[in-house]
């Protein structure tokens, strides 16, 4: 009798630890998660205050950034937002040192970022329109370069933000743009003036190539608007 017990005492043991080991596991993985999104969330947060202020950030802000989005990374290195999110920082950090030898070594990081993040998510347009601003920034009007303006407008025709990228780095590239890619970017600032007109205007302007874009748009309210028709 007591052997039955014993016996039936280890089958209820062989069921019950690995249960409870999977639940610990659970737990102990949304914990890291947990830790991470609040390391990311530092770093996201500063980053956006960056875009809102339309500013550069100073170096004690994009240390700190970093830092915490490489302690998200550390707890969860697949993560594919947090590897766009520190990609993101790193161009920031980069155009503190625009012209410098520091400045190709901080956007050599934030380019392989995006390429490990679009291997795992291809169809992210952030990744491949920020991948876009990255190359322009280096000068890099290369294959990837098109590639990755082709795929922002592609996965991200409507995305307000991947417009704003996608003219903005294919404006620093223009006479480098095969037709294909120069009719995409055209057709994202006719679609981007429909609902951000005055972003697409200060883009555009800003870039000093409204009278090339002009030529290759249909007519209509909003064009005529903008180019003064």
């Amino acid at each position: 009798m007591e052997f039955s017990v014993v016996i039936r005492d280890k089958k209820r043991l062989y069921i019950v630890v690995p249960i409870v080991f999977i639940a610990l596991m659970g737990i102990i993985q949304s914990a890291k998660f947990a830790v991470a999104d609040i390391q990311a969330y530092k770093a996201r947060y500063l980053l956006s205050q960056w875009e809102k202020q339309q500013r550069l950030p100073t170096e004690t802000e994009v240390e700190y950034a970093l830092d915490k989005v490489s302690s998200a990374l550390n707890w969860a290195p697949s993560n594919t937002e947090y590897m766009d999110l520190k990609a993101h920082v790193l161009t920031y950090q980069g155009l503190l040192y625009w012209g410098k030898a520091s400045f190709v070594e901080l956007t050599d990081e934030a380019v392989g970022l995006y390429l490990r993040s679009t291997e795992i998510r291809p169809k992210w347009p952030y990744a491949w329109a920020r991948l876009a601003l990255v190359k322009a920034h280096r000068g890099e009007f290369d294959e990837l370069y098109l590639q990755a303006l082709l795929r922002a407008n592609e996965y991200g025709p409507w995305e307000p933000n991947v417009q704003k990228t996608v003219v903005d780095a294919g404006l620093y590239g223009w006479e480098k743009l095969d037709k294909v890619t120069r009719m995409g970017l055209i057709d994202t600032i006719q679609r981007g003036l429909s609902f951000q007109f005055k972003a697409m205007d200060d883009i555009v302007s800003r870039h000093k190539r409204k009278a090339f874009v002009c030529g290759y748009f249909k007519v209509n309210k909003k064009t005529s608007r903008f180019c003064g028709w």
